[in-house]
């Protein structure tokens, strides 16, 4: 259990830090305050994390890694706001799974201590959530990444089989620009019909799921009241289940009233719908996200064949230097993902070059073979 709570208040420290430096950066007014607030709920953590050390009598052992911090900066600076934040909330949701893994072993007497921790916690991600969302560019940071990645691989694995047949800088520069618009065009129409569809199934969905969630609602609130005398109030609102619970010393309520604006709690307790329509989903949009930056990732492969073109420089040192460049990128854009999704940065990194690098080996393979066997000499 000791690691576990050490992991969470490292992350912690990590957390204060980053909201601490971001604070001191950042120009918009309004987000600045919630960074202030972040910062300063994370000081009251630290504190609660740290008596929890001492009941427990575990040492504090690890200091927050400046390499981190400026990872994060650089992120800021690089991409904005948006997906700074929203990577901060994924290495939050980190720290609370690390905790529900321990939960039932605390100790009763941290136990309160722990769950007005978690209302906080809860408070916090809705913030980042909102404030990530609200800059714009996370609704099509998924497009931008996968078109980007997409482009990289494709377009290295061409140039890569094309080395091993064409000896031509040129020529493969201008087959690897055919598989670049091929690509795209494929890319940026998948896109778009598969963005369309999931606005037509959303649209079509919602009668049938308001249907399913007010019949949930009613054999909850029936279940509630047949189980527990405590909970006989929870027909009226959600203030009133709060008193309650309140009333009988259950912290428990100190959860539900930082999540008074959970659409999830007004909904049970009457007030409005928990479904919002999701006027995020633009296909032509997403087509346009994905299309633009296939192209950028697509660009990469070909630099030092378009290059080696005009200096009449070999093939293979121009693969070479593809590779690497590709490499990089392709490093770059998993960094992104693994962070942006709770995965395993390192070992998402090298999952990604492993299968991009077998990709270009096999069909360089394919082209030499070809050329020996097909008597292709170009």
């Amino acid at each position: 259990m000791s690691d576990e709570i050490k992991n969470i208040l490292n992350s912690e420290k990590l957390s204060y830090e980053l909201y601490s430096r971001l604070e001191r950066i950042e120009k918009n007014r309004q987000l600045k305050r919630k960074l202030k607030e972040l910062k300063e709920l994370d000081v009251k953590h630290i504190k609660v994390w740290m008596e929890i050390y001492k009941e427990l009598d575990i040492s504090a052992e690890k200091n927050v890694s400046n390499v981190e911090v400026f990872l994060f900066i650089l992120l800021r600076r690089l991409f904005g706001s948006g997906l700074t934040l929203s990577v901060i909330n994924s290495l939050e949701n980190r720290k609370v799974s690390d905790l529900s893994k321990i939960f039932d072993i605390i100790p009763d007497k941290q136990r309160e201590k722990v769950v007005n921790y978690l209302a906080e916690e809860l408070y916090q991600e809705r913030i980042l959530k909102k404030e990530s969302w609200e800059s714009g560019v996370l609704y099509h940071i998924r497009d931008v990444v996968f078109g980007m990645n997409d482009g990289l691989v494709e377009v290295l694995a061409a140039v890569a089989g094309f080395t091993g047949a064409i000896h031509n800088n040129l020529l493969i520069a201008v087959a690897g620009t055919i598989v670049g618009l091929s690509g795209t065009i494929s890319m940026a129409v998948g896109a778009y019909l598969s963005s369309k569809s999931e606005k037509d199934l959303e649209f079509d969905g919602i009668n049938r799921l308001e249907l399913e969630l007010q019949i949930a609602k009613e054999r909850l609130k029936e279940d509630l009241k047949k189980h527990s005398l405590n909970y006989k109030k929870f027909n009226k609102s959600l203030e009133d289940l709060i008193a309650k619970l309140k009333k009988e010393k259950d912290p428990i309520y100190k959860v539900l009233e930082r999540e008074r604006k959970n659409p999830l709690m007004n909904f049970i307790s009457g007030n409005n719908k928990i479904y919002q329509k999701d006027n995020s989903v633009n296909p032509v949009k997403d087509a346009l996200y994905v299309g633009v930056f296939y192209i950028f990732g697509a660009v990469i492969p070909l630099i030092s064949f378009l290059i080696g073109s005009i200096i009449k420089s070999n093939t293979y040192y121009n693969l070479i230097i593809s590779v690497i460049l590709t490499s990089i990128a392709i490093a770059i854009t998993s960094f992104i993902i693994a962070l942006n999704s709770n995965e395993n940065m390192l070992k998402y990194i090298g999952r990604a070059l492993g299968l991009s690098l077998t990709a270009a080996f096999v069909t360089f393979l394919v082209g030499h073979l070809a050329s020996i066997y097909l008597h292709i000499a170009i």
